[in-house]
């Protein structure tokens, strides 16, 4: 997985393989986005030039840690 910065300055992960991490399919990934029921963070992870994503959707959650080249370097699930 990658964190990618978009376009219009937005962060982007793979929506495919987040809902594979929430263990949920791209589709309801996709229309419980549109509903307002994913809760997205992004912040400076604890190390130099590392971000921090977390992602939860009903009861179950994502975390990853990326370092400054957009790639993953660990990750938690719950």
């Amino acid at each position: 997985m990658r964190l990618d910065l978009g376009h219009q300055g937005d962060w982007i992960v793979d929506p495919r393989e987040l809902a594979s991490c929430l263990g949920v399919s791209m589709a309801v990934l996709k229309r419980q986005e549109r509903l307002g029921q994913v809760e997205a963070r992004i912040k400076a992870g604890s190390g130099t030039d590392q971000t921090c994503v977390t992602v939860r959707l009903h009861g179950k959650g994502w975390r990853g840690t990326f370092d400054g080249s957009g790639a993953l370097i660990s990750e938690e699930r719950w």
